[in-house]
């Protein structure tokens, strides 16, 4: 998450490289790059496939938060054992062993529709599952990129893959919607299952390089169980406030166990100062916004869009997606950016406004276009952030740090979508505009906080 103030050049967000060199160039990043476009498209199926599934079985939103809300608890809980996992057996033997399963899991459920035997206890055990594996893959995904290019691609390769994330959700979802309309949702869980079995194709193919040494000072990638820990001096000392930070939070020495990998990423987050306001600053954001949002969304094409149904959420859905896509492409078009913490807040507050605003749309199309925005502003805040964590932070540590980071977006949508489900039972005003107000409300107390206004 690189954020770039004019009188911090050295954190410009464009890339020192041209965009599609990472591509081009890097035959390692062009195979995970090709497999996970495939995967992120079939799982838009999955994504549109699973709430709908479960709505058209009960025909419930407190239910539909209840099931997201079973992918989402053991996700939270085991994000940050997932990035120690990463650190120690490399991010692409985590995420080979998590497609494999995911295969398995996504081709169950295609069987049970096919069958017509789903039942509501299936979708629990199903999610619950997605949930537990997704806490491994996550941090994984988010670390393998410093492992397969040089620092200077890394922007590059970060837009690169933010951009191809949201095209892909910018088409999927509306395709997904017609396919689910027209064929059922079978065939969507059976593509999605299928796009895993290319995605573990392109992992098995790339070939990781060896580690460079640790005094190298372009050593950048992350290391190997038995690499020993960078030193503190190795960060940016802008992103740390050495007085704060006691150097055994990333400690030099023998392999150590788990639990103390685990709070080695769990110290170093909390005493990293703006590392920290921001994490906590997320998490009241993602609180607020992921679990409405989502179930919302849903509420909505089937209350009040439900003429067009399955294909105006495939839309709305997509519209967040093509938002997205501008988003993503707007560090390349901005040369000087606030501080990051600056952006944070003008950004939550632009989707607070957006929230309201779902709350009384009456089409679905203008609900796509508020869509539309609140993808581009999320899209934009995560390139952000996810370079700026990357760059300032130890490699041999970084797993460890992004399963944290994880968990503060979505360590809380547990009871993000159990308060949706709450509030959307009330009534739609209540879930987007109550939600939407708290947002706008938090980011003008924000505004007060020194620490918040200057990360950067």
């Amino acid at each position: 998450m690189t954020d770039l103030p004019s009188q911090h050049p050295e954190q410009t967000p464009e890339p020192a490289v041209s965009l599609w060199q990472p591509f081009l160039t890097n035959r390692n990043f062009r195979l995970l790059a090709i497999g996970e476009t495939v995967s992120n498209f079939g799982d838009q199926f999955y994504f549109v496939a699973l709430p709908w599934l479960t709505l058209q079985l009960t025909g419930s939103p407190l239910d539909l938060g209840a099931v997201l809300m079973t992918v989402a608890i053991p996700r939270a809980i085991l994000m940050v054992l997932g990035g120690a996992l990463s650190d120690r057996l490399s991010p692409r033997n985590v995420m080979l062993i998590s497609n494999g399963l995911r295969v398995v899991l996504t081709a169950i459920l295609a069987a049970l529709v096919g069958f017509q035997a789903t039942q509501l206890w299936h979708l629990y055990l199903l999610a619950f599952s997605f949930g537990v594996i997704e806490g491994f893959f996550s941090p994984a995904a988010e670390a393998i990129v410093p492992t397969l290019v040089s620092k200077d691609q890394l922007v590059a390769s970060n837009v690169l893959g933010q951009s191809a994330n949201q095209l892909i959700l910018f088409i999927g979802p509306a395709l997904a919607g017609a396919v689910i309309a027209a064929v059922g949702v079978g065939a969507a869980f059976t593509i999605d299952a299928l796009s895993f079995l290319v995605s573990s194709t392109a992992l098995l193919l790339i070939h990781p390089r060896r580690s460079p040494s640790l005094t190298s000072p372009t050593a950048h990638s992350c290391c190997a169980s038995d690499s020993s820990a960078a030193n503190l001096s190795a960060v940016d000392s802008s992103a740390v406030d050495s007085s704060a930070v006691d150097s055994s939070a990333v400690t030099n020495g023998a392999p150590k166990g788990l639990m103390l990998d685990i709070s080695e990423g769990l110290q170093y987050s909390w005493q990293n100062r703006p590392l920290r306001a921001l994490l906590l600053s997320l998490t009241v954001y993602n609180f607020l916004f992921i679990g409405p949002l989502q179930v919302g969304i849903v509420a909505l094409a089937q209350d009040r869009f439900a003429a067009a149904g399955a294909l105006a959420l495939g839309i709305a859905i997509s519209a967040w997606g093509a938002g997205g896509l501008l988003g993503s492409l707007l560090p390349q078009w901005i040369p000087n950016l606030p501080p990051l913490g600056t952006l944070m807040l003008l950004l939550a507050s632009i989707q607070g406004i957006g929230m309201v605003a779902m709350s009384f749309v009456p089409h679905w199309l203008l609900a796509s276009l508020v869509s539309l925005v609140l993808g581009g502003c999320s899209s934009f805040f995560i390139l952000i952030a996810t370079t700026w964590i990357q760059k300032k932070t130890p490699p041999e540590i970084l797993g460890r740090v992004m399963g944290v980071s994880l968990l503060a977006s979505l360590g809380v949508t547990p009871f993000s979508y159990a308060l949706a489900g709450i509030l959307a039972n009330v009534n739609l005003l209540t879930l987007f505009g109550g939600t939407g107000l708290a947002m706008i409300i938090f980011s003008a107390l924000l505004t007060l906080s020194p620490t918040v206004r200057k990360i950067s």
